[in-house]
């Protein structure tokens, strides 16, 4: 959350964290300084989400907000492919990519990339290189294992009953495979021959991952009920974790058997891609997060000793890759934003990386080199190394939300960076803003006039330099407060809501309060504190007077107003916002509005010539101050109340009265009738009369 921080009788604000898209225009995260600078208020970015949220260029940032020089990444494009499912290293030091929907896979020599082999299926799901050199990739749907040369891709192994190849591994020879298939949830072994056997059978549909332990354990992962299972042998296996959300994505196995899971929660397991007549897309699946709602992912440890640990977690993305490093340092690719992230021992996450592509597909780390193999649009990125003349940090667009006065740039950093700034009107920077200034080696001068700011930082000069809480303070223009409503309306019952009319005929009559609720709205485009003072005057009078005591600093944007000890009759009510909690007396803007009518009316009406001759009922009703507005009667007690019409056809003066032939209601025989009425304002009286 971008807080929005001030100090003495500030108020403490909070603004939601937009996309993660470079360039746009976020919430201000700032806070007011002392009273030597009325109104001035200061950027401050100094957390991993306000770091990170602009644009990474070969630099990471860590979750306490520091930046430091990241991976340098280059940029191939991927022809003819959406996604990228796969992607691993040769032993030659070039990389192979397996893409859909044509089922292509590339090689990758520094940044040319060129065709390798077409298998003809839908999606290449993984590849591997045996100890022989051999390759081999999985592919769906067709259940086929395939054998890669420079041109050529050969069936290697069809595997029965599954139409789903997902993972491959390398058994512990280097020779043989282990394939994870659906929609049978199998683990097939399969030979250097290409025959095949089931090696383990699960009760879930789909097996997506599979990793193989230096004492030759597997571990596979489902898509379905997100099971980890730890297969000892043919048929052996036990479930080492169940696993949050619906998909075990990936499993990697460091030194000493160490385990990493990242597994995934969408709602519902995602359904395996099909084939299908439109061209351009691979439907959602296991393996292919959906286009829509990013799910949420996790990445677990397990000891060797199989004790399970949460290392990170993040709500706002899947997850579709993991690596282990030289070090057994784990990096997680993510299925939005496309970020590459890490974390340490001691659960402190980094981004290690920033891509402008949406997911990261496969990744691969090794002695600060390897690559991030992206979708949406398809990428290879190699990891060139750390730090150089490409490693800029860019800030957020910074919104004052209103035309201001900026200040002093500063910065916390150890080691050299240089800062630059650029100021613009658009939330988006384009040809209007200025240009980048020139770089600032220390604190310095802003001294710009605009609502958008925007700050970067070259690491160039030294590559182990890190900067952290990035400060900006400024001062926007003061607009002025406009009341644009006010309403007062009487108040009744236990809840003291407002009375909205008079209760429907035979309803309860509402206990009235002399209390009249007064709310308003204000524009208030610089959210400064504000300070309303509230008066009344009755119609025919000129003289306003206060309805809070004079002394009193009213902030709520509502008044109870009470006027048992005010004459009844009809008054109106003046709101006015005052800026002045934040601005000195010369620079204080003001605005008041007046209300409709309030009509002040504590008394019910009265019931004079109350007459009943034969079944003739005659009444005359006055009320002082409100037009009548409903006459009734009941027989005997009997909560039944039936309305009288007017005598002259309409209930709109404060002068009524009725002449009704009540036969209907009040049969033969001695009977006691009560005649309520209510004024327009709510109040009621009542008078019976003996019918004979």
């Amino acid at each position: 959350m971008h807080a929005i921080r001030r100090i003495g009788t500030y108020s403490l604000l909070s603004f939601a964290r937009p996309a993660l898209v470079a360039g746009l225009a976020l919430a201000p995260l700032f806070f007011a300084g002392d009273a030597g600078a009325v109104g001035t208020r200061t950027f401050v970015l100094d957390s991993l989400e306000k770091m990170s949220g602009g644009d990474l260029k070969g630099v990471s940032v860590s979750s306490d907000g520091t930046v430091r020089a990241g991976f340098t990444l280059g940029g191939a494009p991927i022809p003819d492919a959406t996604t990228v499912f796969a992607a691993t290293p040769l032993a030659d030091g070039s990389t192979l990519i397996g893409t859909s929907p044509s089922g292509k896979v590339y090689k990758a020599t520094g940044d040319a990339i060129a065709l390798f082999a077409d298998t003809g299926a839908l999606a290449v799901t993984s590849i591997v290189q045996a100890k022989n050199g051999t390759i081999y990739a999985a592919t769906i749907p067709d259940g086929k294992v395939f054998k890669l040369s420079q041109g050529k891709a050969d069936v290697f192994a069809t595997l029965p009953d599954a139409s789903h190849v997902w993972a491959l591994v390398l058994d512990k020879n280097g020779t043989g495979l282990f394939a994870a298939t659906g929609p049978e949830g199998k683990v097939f072994r399969i030979e250097p021959n290409g025959s095949s056997s089931v090696y383990f059978r699960s009760t879930e549909t789909h097996l997506v991952s599979l990793a193989l332990a230096e004492n030759g354990d597997l571990y596979a992962g489902s898509s379905g009920k997100g099971q980890l299972y730890k297969i000892t042998g043919p048929g052996r296996a036990t479930v080492l974790g169940d696993m949050p959300g619906e998909e075990v994505k990936a499993i990697a196995v460091g030194k000493g058997n160490v385990v990493w899971v990242i597994s995934n929660e969408y709602g519902e397991p995602p359904e395996p891609p099909k084939r299908s007549a439109a061209a351009g897309r691979v439907p959602a699946g296991p393996s292919a997060a959906p286009k829509g709602k990013p799910g949420k992912g996790q990445l677990h440890r397990f000891d060797a000793q199989g004790r399970m640990e949460r290392m990170m977690k993040h709500d706002d993305t899947h997850y579709l890759s993991l690596a282990l490093d030289e070090k057994g340092t784990p990096y997680v690719g993510t299925g939005a934003g496309g970020r590459v992230y890490t974390v340490d021992d001691a659960h402190a996450v980094s981004i290690a990386a920033d891509t402008d592509e949406r997911q990261v597909g496969a990744l691969h780390v090794s002695g600060g080199k390897g690559f991030v193999a992206t979708s949406d649009p398809p990428m290879l990125r190699r990891i060139l190394g750390r730090g150089g003349a490409d490693a800029v940090w860019t800030s957020k667009v910074l919104d004052a939300t209103l035309r201001a006065r900026f200040g002093t740039l500063s910065w916390r950093a150890t080691g050299a960076v240089e800062l630059s700034f650029r100021t613009g009107g658009t939330g988006v920077p384009d040809a209007t803003w200025t240009g980048w200034s020139n770089p600032l080696t220390s604190a310095g001068p802003v001294n710009a006039t605009a609502r958008y700011v925007q700050v970067r930082a070259r690491f160039s000069r030294d590559p182990n330099a890190t900067l952290s809480e990035v400060t900006i303070p400024f001062v926007t223009d003061n607009v002025r407060p406009v009341v644009t409503e006010v309403s007062a309306s009487t108040k009744a019952g236990p809840t003291k809501e407002p009375v909205k009319e008079v209760p429907a005929s035979g309803g309860e009559p509402p206990k009235r309060d002399s209390v009249v609720k007064v709310t308003w709205k204000v524009d208030n485009p610089d959210a400064d504190p504000l300070r309303y003072r509230v008066a009344f005057k009755r119609e025919g009078q000129t003289q306003w007077r206060d309805a809070i005591k004079a002394d009193e600093v009213h902030t709520k944007a509502e008044l109870d107003w009470e006027t048992s000890a005010l004459p009844e009759g009809k008054y109106r009510v003046r709101v006015e916002a005052s800026d002045e909690p934040a601005n000195p007396p010369d620079q204080v803007l003001t605005h008041a509005l007046e209300s409709d009518t309030v009509v002040v009316d504590n008394t019910p009406p009265r019931i004079d010539a109350l007459t009943l001759a034969g079944r003739r009922l005659r009444a005359r009703v006055v009320d002082g101050t409100s037009p009548i507005a409903r006459v009734e009667i009941a027989i005997d007690g009997k909560p039944e109340w039936r309305p009288l019409a007017p005598a002259d056809g309409v209930f709109d003066t404060t002068d009524e009265s009725v002449d009704s032939d009540v036969s209907a209601v009040v049969p033969p025989g001695s009977h006691i009738v009560v005649v309520r009425a209510f004024d327009a304002a709510g109040n009621a009286v009542s008078r019976d009369i003996e019918a004979r």
